[in-house]
């Protein structure tokens, strides 16, 4: 049997989250540190935990996930969807137990007026739109960009 799984809010999953029949995890990841100007991988990998197939609402053709680059004092560098529109296009995919969808993107360390952003420290957070406004917020992972 195939269990629909309609990723409410109160379902999103942290990094504290236990483990349960239908659950899933976000992980980001992306270099510790980079030098100044350089580009930025960072790969979001969505994973069924749990131990049945899940059936996901994924809004986007394809895929739409953010990235949310934040300075240490949590103000937002940049955001990969910054003024983008989203399709309210549902895609279903099924995962099966243990399986994983990696989706993307790399950051050219810019603010969303184009500009370069300072060296420092900076978090990077990614998040997975689901259907209506709902979202699923990975982990949260440090990146020092060096002059």
């Amino acid at each position: 049997m195939v269990h629909v799984l309609l990723l409410a809010a109160a379902l999103a999953l942290t990094p504290a989250a236990a483990p349960a029949a239908d659950t899933m995890t976000l992980h980001i990841s992306a270099p510790a540190q980079v030098s100044s100007g350089e580009p930025v991988p960072i790969t979001i990998t969505l994973t069924n935990d749990g131990d049945r197939p899940l059936t996901l609402l994924l809004r986007g053709r394809p895929i739409a996930f953010d990235i949310v680059v934040r300075r240490y004092d949590g103000t937002v560098a940049w955001r990969r969807l910054a003024g983008a529109a989203i399709a309210m296009v549902l895609q279903v995919r099924e995962l099966a137990p243990g399986e994983s969808i990696d989706l993307r993107d790399t950051w050219r360390q810019t603010n969303n007026a184009g500009r370069f952003v300072a060296p420092g420290d900076y978090t990077i957070q990614g998040l997975l739109l689901t259907d209506g406004d709902r979202q699923i917020a990975s982990d949260v992972v440090p990146l020092r960009i060096a002059s």
